[in-house]
């Protein structure tokens, strides 16, 4: 469990709620309640207590780079006790985003040093049957269609994770 500070650079896909819905409506405790589906740029991000102006505009710049992108959800993906649907169109961005900070490791390396761009959908589905359950709740519902419009930097609090600001892709300083 992450710990109050932690930082991420996310895409919220707002659309891809319904995976999560029909993965809770199959066990609850798979589900991170009150996170939204996204892809997650760089997670963990730098520590709250370490963010600096830097960081802050690195990620308004990036996100200035890539254009706002329709995406097609069609590939579940699966590993011991994690369901996710792949999300392919966001590699690039994924890509530059870890490039820009090399000494971010995505998710600590338990995923190794280039995990693929995905919509986590559950995670603790230890149980094959749940996973199995999980696979073809989510399975159903695809292909589905969602956007990419935005990078959010968001922090966890005491209260859940919270966004520090929210910036649209492709437009030059976010305005």
């Amino acid at each position: 469990m992450p710990e109050p500070g932690t930082t991420a650079v996310v895409i919220v896909l707002s659309e891809a709620a319904p995976l999560l819905e029909a993965a809770w409506r199959v066990d609850p405790a798979l589900v991170r309640r009150g996170v939204p589906a996204h892809v997650s740029l760089l997670y963990p991000f730098v520590p709250e207590s370490a963010l600096t102006d830097q960081d802050e505009k690195g990620v308004r710049s990036l996100a200035a780079r890539f254009p706002a992108a329709d995406l097609l959800l069609e590939e579940v993906v699966t590993a011991s006790g994690f369901v996710a649907v792949a999300v392919p169109g966001l590699q690039t961005i994924v890509d530059a985003f870890r490039a820009q900070w090399p000494g971010v490791r995505p998710y600590k390396g338990r995923f190794g040093a280039r995990p693929a761009a995905h919509v986590t959908v559950a995670m603790g589905a230890d149980d094959p049957t749940a996973a199995a359950h999980v696979r073809a709740a989510i399975g159903s519902l695809l292909p589905l269609r969602t956007r990419a419009a935005a990078v959010q930097l968001v922090v966890l609090t005491g209260e859940g994770w919270q966004s520090r600001f929210t910036v649209p892709l492709g437009v030059p300083d976010g305005l």
